[in-house]
């Protein structure tokens, strides 16, 4: 039987798979090659530089802040140039002999030196080594404000002590000392909370940074941007040694220009001291404050505070200074101008009473009698005042400050018509100023009553907060800005210290106009009456008699609010505009549990600023 072999296939080369194989080979080739046209050529500087940069290190320089101008163009605010002793970690090969040396170089005890190494930026190490770890370029500033002839010295020696540097550093500086402490706040090192909270914005560690005032609140355009001296370190982070590189230059921050008029921002400051001193001959100290407006427009012309700082203190790490004012009790850093709210005495009539004529339920010239009591939902209210003004109209009322007279017209409003209006005159709500810290204040209701006191709020209550007693707050930023609504015609702006921002060049890059919030539901006549009453404070029936100021017209009101259900020492308050027939300045003054009244204690002090501030040589008798 014939058998038959199996026939093997043969293998044929088609034609399309090799066409498929090539135009795959050629396309990966392709995008090969264009990958490396676009690495070398295209972005080829790209990568060298971000190459260049992981083997770079920045050991920072701060950049001058920029400066402070008030609105004439006077520079309040600057820095100044110090000579520091600046430590790199990473540089060093004998901590405790280069700090011995260093030490006795300068006259400085080497405890205080081993101090500052382990404890700054608000961390503390345990010794060097983790300095090193966590902070291997610094630079750690060892020192600050060396004289020139340690300087010279210290440079001699330099060579060796490697790692110890002198570098020359911008520190910010107050030249005008206390003055202004209210409106510029300080500087101080950053903290690690701050750090952490800021390095997404491209702070660092070595940062002198805004803790308070326009120096916080305009801290991103202060800063500037830091420069420093460029080191190239190896794949270990180690130093390249005699490898230099150009240092990169600082460049200084923005400038402020400031609303504040510094000549009127000084008399307020002293003012403000001169009174407080001459009603307590200077055996106690009081706090208290000024706030002082243009009532066209809002821009804040002078704040004031006291007791003050030095702001230069926290600058340059005075430590007594900076300990002796965060012991201090009656707290300097604290700004009165803006947070200090306490009831308003009858300041708080210039509220009570637009809102009552605005509301059609007493006319400017109707008579009522005044017994200088006012029974007022069962409960009695008595004016100090005995007897009370007997008839009378509200201009009169108003000037003389009768509180029987207030009690019915408050009485007349009731609590949901009165709170209605101080509300709309922005009372328990902030201003919106450009400074941080500032307060609410507050307008008691119901609910308010409850959860505070325990008790609701009764009828009879409108008849202590229509004069401003009770459980009302409001700062002397907010009285001075009621007071400007009263001026300008219902108007409530919002207050604003800085006016533009400029680069380190000189151009505006940035301006703040007046800021209407709103405008108050008052009526134009209500704001008339008020403003007739008030520049009637310095006739014979005015409670500011004897406080006139010859050649300059002025209208005020006075407040006096008890403390401690009228067992404390009074809170004594004061607003003024002057001149009368188309006032400049509107002012609140406040000096909190000073005892006496509104007319004594806080009265001399705004006549004192109106009289040196419009230059009134022969202000008459009481000056």
């Amino acid at each position: 039987m014939k058998t038959y072999g199996r026939r093997q296939t043969r293998w044929e080369l088609s034609p399309w798979r090799v066409a498929f194989f090539v135009a795959m080979t050629l396309i990966a080739l392709i995008v090969v090659l264009v990958r490396l046209v676009m690495v070398q050529l295209v972005h080829g500087q790209e990568f060298r530089e971000a190459a260049q940069a992981n083997q770079v290190r920045l050991i920072p320089v701060a950049a001058p802040r920029g400066l402070v101008f008030d609105r004439d163009g006077r520079v309040v605010v600057r820095s100044r140039p110090e000579f520091v002793v600046a430590l790199i970690p990473s540089l060093v090969k004998d901590i405790d002999s280069e700090l011995k040396t260093v030490a006795q170089t300068i006259g400085v005890p080497e405890s205080k030196l081993q101090q500052q190494l382990l404890h700054h930026h608000g961390v503390n190490y345990t010794d060097f080594d983790q300095v090193a770890v966590y902070e291997p370029y610094g630079p750690v500033i060892l020192a600050t404000d060396l004289p020139v002839a340690k300087v010279s010295r210290l440079e001699e020696i330099l060579d060796d002590l490697p790692g110890v540097d002198v570098e020359v550093q911008a520190v910010r500086n107050y030249p005008y000392g206390t003055l202004g402490s209210a409106v510029f706040g300080y500087v101080g090192q950053i903290t690690q909370d701050e750090y952490k909270r800021l390095r997404s914005q491209g702070y660092s560690m070595n940062d002198v940074v805004g803790k308070d005032g326009i120096e916080y609140e305009y801290d991103k355009y202060l800063r500037g941007e830091p420069g420093g001296q460029r080191i190239v370190v190896d794949s270990q982070s180690q130093v390249v040694p005699n490898v230099k590189l150009p240092d990169k230059q600082p460049v200084p921050g923005d400038s402020l220009v400031l609303n504040i008029d510094w000549r009127l921002q000084q008399i307020t400051d002293e003012a403000l001291e001169h009174g407080i001193h001459s009603w307590t001959g200077g055996h106690k100290v009081l706090g208290g404050a000024v706030a002082i407006l243009d009532p066209w427009s809002g821009r804040v012309l002078a704040l004031a505070s006291y007791p003050r700082f030095d702001p230069n203190a926290f600058a340059s790490d005075d430590y007594s200074k900076i300990a002796k004012y965060l012991l201090d009790p009656m707290d300097p850093l604290f700004d009165r101008a803006i947070a200090a709210a306490t009831p308003t005495g009858s300041t708080f009539k210039m509220i009570t009473g637009s809102g009552v004529l605005s509301a059609g339920l007493v006319k400017v010239n109707q008579v009522i009698y005044d017994s200088g009591a006012w029974d007022c939902y069962g409960a009695q209210f008595v004016d100090i005042a005995a007897g009370g003004l007997g008839d009378t109209t509200f201009v009169h009322a108003l000037a003389a400050s009768s509180d029987g007279y207030f009690y019915h017209m408050s009485w007349l409003l009731g609590n949901d018509r009165l709170r209605k209006y101080a509300q709309d005159y922005g009372i328990g709500k902030k201003t919106g100023i450009d400074l941080p810290g500032e307060f609410a204040g507050n307008y008691p209701t119901n609910a308010w009553m409850l959860k505070v006191a325990g008790v609701p709020l009764e009828p009879s209550d409108v008849c202590s907060l229509g004069i401003g007693q009770g459980a009302l707050e409001a700062t002397p930023l907010q009285m001075a800005r009621v007071e400007s609504a009263v001026v300008n015609g219902g108007t409530l702006y919002t207050p604003h210290v800085v006016a533009q921002i400029r680069d380190p060049q000189g151009h505006v890059i940035k301006t703040f106009s007046p800021q209407i919030d709103h405008h108050v539901n008052v009526t134009q006549a209500s704001l008339k009456a008020v403003r007739e009453g008030m520049d009637q404070v310095t006739e014979p029936w005015g409670t500011a008699y004897g406080l006139k100021i010859d050649g300059l017209p002025y209208g005020g009101k006075t407040g006096t609010a008890e403390t401690g259900n009228g067992a404390g020492a009074n809170t004594t308050w004061f607003v003024a505009y002057a001149p009368a027939n188309h006032a400049k300045l509107a002012m609140a003054v406040f000096v909190d549990r000073s005892g006496g009244y509104g007319a004594s204690v806080a009265a001399p002090i705004a006549r004192e600023i109106m009289i040196k501030y419009f230059k009134i040589k022969d202000p008459g008798p009481g000056y």
